[in-house]
């Protein structure tokens, strides 16, 4: 190869190059449910449900970040057989309500004889998703088949290896006109979570009911974001969410920790996060209906 000139060197090596730079995102299958479970059975694979819909931020922010991670997507595509419910068309919204999935996005994780393994609600970044998914990889629950049944009914299912819930998508607050100490934003009933289906109406006593939570932090970028907030709830053991907000024209994020029925409850936790070098303040959420 010494003896050829530079250009057809180089002309040469380039589709090795572009090969060992490109990662392939995942591959999420086109068929049906009860046909991946049979490709699942006959292959010895586990299998996951995605369950998306285009219009929820976490699920924009998973499929171009986390589905598009090299190390995980090589994994995954490697050792599972993946598919995407988007609860928009009818084969999506009859697995959700098969399924039972109110919380978007959604990963139901199966063995490869149809037994659900572990069920995991909100966003997740790769590394945490990859880590996940080997737990589950193991030699019980990737069993050939000749074949298995095609009704839609599901096995028997163990207690989950883990259960992970990334911090999810809340609406930002309107700010009212001080009262107490305390910053009293406005925010809609059931703020914490990004639903799959329009939330029923509740019961005045219902509708008024509050609580406390603390501001810890403002980001430009969702990804710091919810980094920051899987930070947190593994050093704090307090969950999480986020808050998208527009200033001057920014999109913003800001950072909430914990649910607090008292006030007092949220001040006592405020100080130990001081102790530990974390600022913030208290605010209460009001569920109005």
């Amino acid at each position: 190869m010494k003896n050829l000139p530079p250009l057809v060197v180089a002309l040469m090596l380039l589709p090795f190059t572009a090969v060992g730079n490109s990662l392939p995102p995942v591959q999420f299958l086109d068929n049906d449910l009860p046909e991946v479970r049979q490709m699942a059975a006959r292959e010895g694979k586990l299998y996951l449900i995605h369950f998306t819909a285009d219009w929820v931020m976490p699920c924009q922010w998973m499929e171009s970040h986390t589905f598009n991670d090299g190390p995980l997507s090589d994994y995954l595509n490697e050792n599972y057989l993946a598919l995407r419910a988007d609860i928009d068309n009818p084969k999506g919204q009859a697995l959700k309500k098969q399924f039972e999935v109110n919380i978007l996005p959604s990963i139901l994780v199966f063995s490869s004889q149809g037994q659900l393994l572990g069920r995991h609600e909100g966003a997740m970044e790769p590394e945490v998703l990859l880590e996940e998914l080997k737990a589950y990889d193991r030699p019980a629950n990737r069993i050939r088949a000749a074949l298995v049944a095609l009704d839609e009914n599901i096995l028997a299912s163990p207690q989950p290896i883990l259960r992970i819930s990334r911090p999810a998508l809340i609406p930002d607050e309107v700010a009212q006109p001080a009262v107490s100490a305390v910053e009293r934003p406005v925010l809609p009933a059931n703020p914490t979570r990004a639903e799959a289906t329009p939330v029923p109406e509740q019961s005045p006593s219902a509708a008024q009911r509050s609580f406390f939570t603390i501001q810890v932090g403002v980001f430009s970028s969702y990804d710091n974001a919810i980094r920051q907030c899987s930070t947190m709830e593994s050093q704090l053991g307090e969950k999480t969410e986020i808050a998208p907000f527009q200033l001057n024209g920014q999109g913003l994020y800001k950072v909430f920790l914990g649910r607090f029925n008292s006030q007092e409850k949220a001040a006592a936790f405020l100080n130990g996060l001081r102790e530990k070098n974390i600022d913030g303040f208290v605010k209460i959420v009001d569920n109005q209906g």
